[in-house]
């Protein structure tokens, strides 16, 4: 059965897969794939939406990956966001050798957040992908993102050596809003978990 991933960029949102979108440009694999080169040309396309003609376990064997994990934090009708380069996110981290995701996702959440009370809503979590520059080398984050809900007492202190200006649970209208100074995968998630 034919399926499309999406993987995502901090610019652009590539859908992988066999069957293409109307909305896409179509990007060839070429050559070069996964060189420099093609990072440079996909990042040099007009279009936000990109489609690549690839079979998603091909794409991503191509690639180093970075088991992440984050928390979706949610308490009285307002999400938990981060501020750190200027944008808005979740907060999430690199899952360590001896960890499961979910106990991952509790850690980062509270290290980059601050001290709270954090239940998980569910087990399986929303799981996406994302393509960077790591030391010179492109590599896919396959982070998983669980529910959760915090109860008070919550103290929000953000985690400034890791570049976080801010930790504060926004309103979901005060989320609309910023998710115009956020990546599109999180924009993505926003739309996925507000619908």
């Amino acid at each position: 059965m034919a399926q499309n991933y999406i993987v995502f960029t901090e610019k652009k949102t590539l859908h992988v897969g066999s069957y293409e979108h109307q909305s896409c440009e179509i990007v060839t694999d070429g050559v070069d794939f996964p060189s420099k080169k093609w990072w440079n040309h996909i990042h040099d396309q007009t279009n936000t939406a990109l489609f690549f003609n690839m079979d998603f376990n091909s794409f991503k064997a191509k690639f180093k990956i970075i088991r992440a994990a984050g928390g979706i934090v949610r308490s009285n009708n307002s999400l938990l966001m981060i501020y750190r380069n200027a944008m808005w996110d979740l907060p999430k981290g690199w899952i360590e050798a001896d960890e499961y995701p979910l106990q991952a996702a509790l850690r980062e959440v509270t290290e980059e957040c601050g001290q709270m009370e954090l239940v998980a809503e569910s087990i399986i979590p929303i799981t996406t992908y994302h393509l960077y520059s790591l030391k010179g080398e492109i590599v896919l984050k396959e982070t998983h993102w669980f529910l959760m809900t915090a109860a008070p007492p919550i103290a929000l202190v953000p985690q400034r050596k890791e570049g976080i200006t801010e930790a504060a649970f926004k309103t979901y209208p005060e989320v609309d809003e910023l998710m115009q100074q956020a990546y599109p995968m999180i924009r993505w998630i926003w739309d996925e978990i507000s619908e």
